[in-house]
């Protein structure tokens, strides 16, 4: 049976500690953040307008993609300051969440600059974001002593770090004066901080579908094995009409991006390193062997289109638990 679109988020296949909690930790949602965050969705550190954590979590985000200047939009300076100028994200030009509605790349975020052309040397790599504001992102000592602007503006991404997988939440209801156990935030109708259960148990996997962001999907087979790969709701193969999650069922429409896979984006193997998952596996298949469960949705394996919206083993690859370097 061919595979067909019907993403449910990250749901977790194996870790510590068994069904159906495994090993979940406590965070914290504002009770002013409006947007909604399902049961399977990643979820990062929420920052303010200067990069700074808040201490909640929110919605992740995929790979945000920099707007900046055609010349001098990154510059370095003597001391090894490296400062990229770039427009303000939104919600619709940046692929981020509807709140904040004002974004800064937040500090310990990885910021990569291909394909940066100056007069001489080279500013191209990957560096730790250690301030922000709204249009602009610093990386302090970052070994580049170059000074000058750039005469192109090459590609910047920011890549943010999970820090786990939503598994729920429970808040004081201020409409029904009681304590609400959800699959989701609702984004609003909390009185007080929001209780959120989230999976951050470094050797966790997930089963997940696979989609495209960019183009048609296709199947994603073994060679992909052992790559990273990122995540978003917004299929370009299907009407592109999808919604950030299921309301009435509190569960995430999240799926595994090909279009972060080396073979797939411009982005090639520098921003495949910082993608937040590790394709562990494909799901229910075994080499040389026809899958069992071929007829169920997601495990259709076939070449080419006819495989695509397979299902997936990931495990963490860029998370907070997991992250070898900080600030």
């Amino acid at each position: 049976m061919a595979n067909t679109f019907a993403p449910n988020g990250f749901q977790q296949y194996t870790g510590t500690g068994s069904l159906p909690t495994y090993e979940q930790v406590v965070a914290s949602i504002s009770p002013s953040n409006t947007t909604n965050i399902f049961f399977g969705d990643p979820v990062i550190q929420a920052a303010g307008t200067t990069g700074v954590g808040t201490g909640y979590i929110t919605q992740g985000y995929g790979p945000v993609v920099l707007t900046v200047a055609a010349s001098g939009g990154i510059t370095s300076s003597a001391s090894g300051v490296l400062t990229v100028t770039f427009s303000a994200p939104s919600a619709t030009s940046g692929n981020l969440p509807t709140s904040p509605n004002t974004w800064a790349p937040p500090i310990g975020s990885t910021l990569i600059i291909q394909g940066a052309t100056m007069s001489s040397g080279n500013l191209n790599g990957a560096f730790t974001v250690t301030s922000s504001t709204t249009t602009t992102a610093l990386c302090a000592n970052s070994g580049v002593t170059i000074s000058g602007s750039s005469t192109a503006s090459g590609t910047v991404t920011v890549i943010v770090p999970v820090a786990g997988v939503f598994a729920g939440c429970k808040y004081t209801s201020t409409s029904q004066k009681r304590t609400v156990f959800s699959n989701y935030w609702p984004g609003s109708d909390a009185t007080g901080d929001v209780t959120a259960y989230i999976t951050t148990d470094p050797n966790a996997q997930f089963i997940v579908q696979t989609a495209n962001s960019n183009t048609s999907a296709t199947n994603i087979g073994l060679a992909s094995i052992g790559q990273n790969i990122s995540f978003a709701y917004l299929d370009s193969g299907t009407a592109g009409t999808e919604t950030n999650g299921n309301v009435n069922t509190g569960l995430s429409t999240m799926f595994a991006d090909q279009y972060s896979l080396i073979a797939s984006s411009s982005a090639g193997a520098t921003t495949n390193a910082y993608l937040p998952f590790r394709i562990v596996s494909l799901a229910n298949y075994t080499p040389g062997s026809v899958s069992p469960l071929a007829s169920i949705n997601g495990n259709d394996q076939s070449t080419g289109a006819a495989g695509a919206y397979s299902r997936i083993v990931v495990g963490f690859n860029n998370s907070m638990p997991r992250g070898f370097a900080g600030i």
